[in-house]
């Protein structure tokens, strides 16, 4: 999926995660043995989302700060550390630069506070991966927003849109996601989360979660999706073929019976253009799989087949009409 807008990265902070590795590539890069395919594996990891590349010219950026800050606390030298002769010029200098990274959040102004919120987000039909820690991934829909309470922290809020959650046990701190009013308590898991106008819909794929709202608590398994009423502020819970979580990472929406209002609120987010319900009414709610292809024309022109009903362009993008 392309991307309509870009998301603006520069007063961000990337994850100590993703510090980490820019600070390790720069130190086999700058020691010269890197092969060709280590060269083009730098390259996709560059090009894999925009906070890779910030982190990497944080830390290119301010190695003379990291030597200043050597030469201030001199006690922080690492030369016994490498006093064996078994480590590798690259491996020295990847350490070396593993400090600069810790050092880096004690020199002011290189980096923003970790305590500031990191906002995560993806612009109209774009798809993309995040890396928050060791163990802990988030992949976001189009036009979804999500904000980590600071960097490290474990807390998050899904301000719009949809993602999918993989926690692994690598990352031992569990998550909790707040969606409106509902809060997501992770229990080593992989779900997804959609925050709808009528509806919040958390659905579990391995593991489980607690869904908490006022004095309600639900426990989520696998095979369970979670169907919170926002104006109601009711909890149901339905079965599901797990198999079927994030198929909207492959363009792929799946329904066991979905209103016409959620079908297209999904399909938009992959489409990348608004699509309103307008006068389109079938008899009963959509069940089967819609595969979408990238090419807008082509996949609004599926869903009105599938929906039996009309597409028609509107001022904001599209309107399906009986």
């Amino acid at each position: 999926m392309m991307a309509s807008k870009d998301t603006d990265m520069a007063n961000q902070r990337p994850s100590d995660a993703i510090m980490k590795r820019a600070a390790e590539w720069r130190a086999k890069l700058h020691a010269g043995e890197a092969l060709a395919g280590e060269w083009a594996a730098f390259t996709d990891w560059m090009d894999g989302a925009p906070e890779h590349a910030v982190a990497y010219d944080i830390v290119s950026e301010n190695e003379s700060a990291f030597v200043d800050y050597l030469e201030q606390y001199p006690e922080e030298t690492v030369e016994e550390e490498f006093a064996e002769p078994r480590w590798k010029p690259w491996a020295i200098a990847a350490s070396v630069a593993l400090m600069l990274v810790a050092s880096l959040a004690l020199i002011p102004g290189v980096l923003p506070s970790k305590d500031e919120p990191v906002r995560l987000a993806t612009g109209s039909a774009e798809l993309r991966e995040f890396e928050i820690a060791r163990g802990l991934n988030v992949t976001l829909n189009g036009d979804t927003e999500l904000v980590q309470a600071s960097s490290g922290a474990s807390e998050f809020e899904l301000i719009e849109g949809e993602a999918l959650f993989a926690v692994g046990p690598e990352y031992s701190s569990g998550i909790r996601v707040i969606v409106g009013n509902l809060t997501i308590v992770d229990r080593g898991t992989v779900f997804n989360v959609s925050k709808g106008t009528n509806e919040h819909r958390i659905s579990v794929s391995e593991g489980a979660v607690d869904l908490l709202h006022a004095d309600q608590a639900i426990s989520l398994e696998a095979g369970q999706i979670g169907l919170f009423d926002i104006v109601a502020g009711s909890l149901e819970v339905a079965r599901f073929d797990p198999a079927t979580i994030g198929g909207w990472t492959e363009q792929r929406l799946e329904y066991t019976g979905a209103s016409v209002d959620q079908v297209l609120l999904d399909a938009s987010r992959i489409v990348g253009v608004s699509l309103e319900k307008g006068s389109c009414s079938p008899p009963a709610d959509f069940a089967g799989t819609i595969q979408l292809s990238g090419d807008p024309e082509e996949d609004i022109s599926l869903i009105a087949d599938l929906l039996g009903c009309t597409a028609q362009t509107s001022p904001d993008g599209w309107v399906f009409a009986s």
